[in-house]
């Protein structure tokens, strides 16, 4: 049986793995030119990758981190110590441990007092994922008012949704942040220590692996490939359509692939692991109630600006900007969480913006960004010049963070779509947990099980 797939992300690659290891003939088709969507890598310095979209793993990420030791990575994972600060008003506040919350001065006692019962609630009463239901009917917004007053969210969360979810910050359902916080929380080894993982090469091995493991058991993985659509008859998938361009007719041409006389190559399943919107531009026959679901989650964008430095800008590994004067939401520097040597001792930091595609910040180019953002970095370290900058890179994506609504448990879209045949399996169906490496290969490894049942069935889902 033949499964096309269409995307070379985690969960499209895992899917592709897994259906390979079950004897199916796989073939992913990715749009751009590397596997590994957010986490794909690009040379920092010669032979040294790095993520586009700075990535890690937490302790609960099993399912990654179980993937690593299968495809013989295992001496790959390592567990570093972290640090995360929190800028405001001109100062950085460390948040290593729950005491530092005691210690924000941008607050008074007893809000601080109110901040950390409330965080220490969620975090060791509040785990169980039975609470879902709770969480996911009030917004983030309300209940911090409710449990903590209205300096908390004003003069804390507030500033780091609005950074994150620009217009829609008040909109957020408090089941991301408490499952956010239960997360962070639960990486730490003891109260006052957080480990965080990375993978011993970057994930760019993991990448790699995958890849190999794939084409081993005979799939095919075609880079640079754009699908035009998926092909329909009578309500059931039946093949994938490529556009015409230059760059896939070379990828189907060094996978020595054709399409058949009716300009389509077949397949008896197929999986969409892409984004919402970008699926509904290659499948036009989904009804309504379906394409209804899907447009639930709204997404936003991501901004990185990734800057390659002679000297350390800060301590911190993770320094949220509660500071919303500033045109950013953090920064990540990779270095003080992976020694400089491994970067031929460079220091290397992200500057981090989520917004909507259609901000002004979005739209701008990778010098006019980095002009922007000078004076707001020269905040955080005052001794900051660009003659630090020895070269810097831009990147973005329309499509980084799911916006979930009130009760999406209840509106997700099933991976199983209405058409027969097709599956849907992307970061939106993530829930309540937020997108990252470890859900997708989750995602992915779903995703395969379904189909392998529905093969053996010859069933198909409800499709409510």
């Amino acid at each position: 049986m033949n499964v096309g797939i269409i995307g070379g992300g985690f969960a499209g690659m895992t899917a592709a793995y897994e259906l390979g290891k079950l004897g199916y003939k796989t073939v992913i088709f990715e749009r751009m030119t590397e596997l590994g969507g957010l986490a794909s890598t690009f040379q920092v310095e010669p032979g040294v990758p790095l993520e586009r979209g700075y990535h890690h793993w937490f302790t609960s990420d099993t399912h990654v981190v179980a993937l690593m030791h299968e495809l013989g990575l295992g001496d790959r994972v390592q567990w570093i110590p972290s640090k995360t600060g929190w800028f405001e008003q001109g100062k950085i506040w460390s948040m290593v441990s729950p005491t530092d919350l005691m210690k924000l001065g941008t607050i008074p006692l007893l809000d601080r007092i109110r901040l950390g019962a409330a965080t220490g609630y969620l975090t060791y009463l509040q785990r169980d994922k039975k609470n879902l239901y709770k969480y996911e009917s009030i917004t983030a917004h309300d209940w911090w008012k409710k449990y903590t007053g209205d300096n908390v969210w004003d003069q804390v969360w507030g500033p780091m949704f609005r950074g994150k979810f620009g217009a829609r910050a008040d909109e957020v359902p408090m089941v991301w942040h408490w499952f956010k916080i239960v997360l962070r929380i639960g990486s730490r080894r003891g109260l006052n220590k957080e480990e965080l993982g990375y993978p011993r090469g970057s994930f760019q091995v993991l990448i790699d692996a995958l890849e190999k493991a794939i084409e081993q058991k005979g799939g095919i993985i075609l880079k640079g490939a754009t699908v035009k659509r998926v092909v329909v008859e009578n309500n059931v998938a039946v093949g994938i359509e490529l556009a015409e361009d230059e760059n896939t007719r070379a990828a189907l041409q060094r996978a020595n692939i054709q399409p058949n006389e009716r300009g389509y190559i077949p397949f008896d399943r197929v999986y969409s692991s892409a984004p919402s919107f970008a699926t509904l531009k290659f499948v036009h026959e989904l009804p309504s109630a379906y394409v209804a679901k899907m447009n639930e989650a709204k997404y936003m964008g991501a901004v990185l600006i990734i800057l390659k430095l002679k000297q350390q800008m800060t301590p911190w590994y993770w320094l949220n900007i509660a500071d919303r004067s500033m045109p950013f939401v953090a920064t990540i520097e990779q270095t003080n969480f992976i020694p400089p040597e491994v970067y031929n001792n460079k220091r290397i930091i992200y500057v981090s913006n989520y917004l909507d595609a259609s901000s002004p910040y979005f739209q701008m180019t990778r010098d006019e960004l980095f002009n922007a953002y000078v004076p707001h970095l020269k905040k955080l370290n005052p001794n900051f010049s660009p003659d630090w900058v020895e070269e810097f890179w831009h990147f973005k994506e329309a499509a980084a963070q799911p916006v979930f609504p009130l009760h999406y448990s209840k509106k997700i879209p099933p991976l199983h779509t209405p058409i027969k045949n097709f599956y849907l399996g992307n970061t939106t169906q993530i829930y309540p947990e937020d997108r990252g490496t470890n859900y997708s290969v989750r995602l992915g490894q779903d995703i395969a099980r379904l189909i392998d049942t529905d093969a053996k069935s010859g069933g198909w889902g409800d499709n409510a």
